[in-house]
């Protein structure tokens, strides 16, 4: 299989019918999902709850729990469980949550856990006892409010979740990446994916902003909660401009193709990460290259496809750094931003080569949009404006 994989990458032509075959099938599953899902809802002949439906049925779900703990609590004064694998930007998630109380961190990575290891099945039931003593340790020294995971199928069981919601909690799970390979396959007895745990916790955060209906079937409430960024890590740094254009992300599926034409069109486009020549950059030095970048592209494709799109972590990330971000077209985005204002777009490659020279022509618009995106994100777009929606969605602050 190595040996296939090498050869494919070194042949322009067959690397290319790979990726377009990767392509077609992640869209095709996606779209096959989406319309298993709305049909399950149909069948069932009830809307997924949203608003009001959703208070209702979270008062219902954990209406005692809410009343055994006291809610709700002054910001400040609750006591959150965070149970994840740190493997990148992870890492700022006790950060993100510190403001609203005690953060209990439970991180398996560091205590000898890794769920891509070939004997993962068998270890993570021991890593699943080691986070229910944590969890229960912490609950007996003071009562958990809120058990906030970054988990799934393939890391916890249902079980473990239901009796810390016995023991008092109550239970979110938040995902990123649930728009393909959901409910994706079965192993050692469950979905590896959060469809694997949906029905156990008590409101999972989605950012696929018509996912909800895919938790509902699996017997799950849900909302939607994309992506954020940190306004101390993202910050605009008054350096001066060193790139005209630059892109950071791994060499994969249509990037190379819209790149390369984008240099026989006279716009060079710096670009770092896995499979570049300059290679990837630390976490730590991506503010830094946004502010020193005129503009910084975007992709908003899933894998290899270009048309299966989703909201990533760079949307926020670089116009939190008070820098310019032109981006694929995708309909999600005017959600969360105002597109032509905070942000920018482009459809194709003549597209995005019109916008690119259009601002750099003009500088002053330039510097309008990165104001106006780091505005943005500061108003709705930190982690602080998630996490207190969420805790207030379920009733934890006044």
């Amino acid at each position: 299989m190595s040996k296939l994989l090498s050869v494919l990458k070194r042949n322009p032509v067959l690397a290319s019918t790979n990726a377009r075959l990767k392509a077609w099938l992640a869209e095709h599953d996606a779209a096959a999902t989406r319309n298993r899902y709305q049909s399950e809802a149909a069948r069932r002949g009830r809307a997924v709850p949203q608003g009001k439906g959703l208070t209702a049925a979270l008062t219902t779900r954990i209406g005692g729990r809410r009343m055994a703990l006291g809610w709700p609590k002054a910001i400040g004064d609750l006591h959150l469980f965070l149970p994840f694998a740190l493997t990148n930007w992870e890492a700022v998630l006790p950060k993100a949550l510190a403001p609203f109380g005690e953060v209990t961190v439970f991180e398996w990575k560091s205590r000898g856990f890794e769920e891509l290891s070939p004997d993962w099945v068998a270890r993570r039931d021991h890593m699943n006892r080691e986070m229910a003593a944590a969890f229960a340790a912490a609950n007996r020294r003071r009562p958990v409010d809120v058990v906030v995971g970054y988990l799934s199928g393939n890391t916890v069981s249902p079980a473990l979740l239901r009796d810390m919601a016995s023991q008092g909690a109550v239970i979110t799970n938040f995902c990123f990446d649930d728009k393909i390979a959901w409910p994706g396959p079965i192993q050692g007895g469950r979905h590896r994916s959060t469809a694997g745990i949906a029905a156990a916790v008590d409101l999972n955060l989605t950012s696929d902003p018509q996912g909800l209906a895919k938790y509902w079937a699996h017997g799950g409430l849900a909302i939607f909660h994309p992506e954020a960024a940190d306004p101390e890590c993202y910050r605009p740094l008054g350096l001066p401009f060193r790139y005209e254009v630059s892109f950071v992300g791994a060499r994969y599926g249509w990037r190379p193709r819209l790149i390369d034409g984008l240099e026989r069109r006279g716009i060079t486009v710096e670009c770092f990460g896995k499979g570049w020549p300059k290679g990837a950059i630390a976490n730590d030095e991506m503010n830094a290259l946004y502010a020193a970048s005129r503009i910084n592209l975007g992709f908003g494709g899933i894998g290899y496809s270009r048309n299966l799109l989703c909201l990533k972590g760079r949307d926020f990330e670089v116009p939190m750094s008070g820098a310019l971000y032109l981006t694929q077209d995708n309909p999600e985005l005017a959600g969360v931003f105002e597109v032509g204002r905070e942000i920018l777009t482009y459809g194709g490659l003549d597209d995005c080569a019109r916008v690119i020279r259009s601002i750099l022509e003009d500088p002053d618009h330039a510097q309008q949009i990165r104001d106006a995106g780091r505005a943005r994100c500061l108003k709705d777009h930190t982690y602080a404006v998630r996490w207190a929606h969420v805790l207030r969605t379920l009733g934890a602050l006044s």
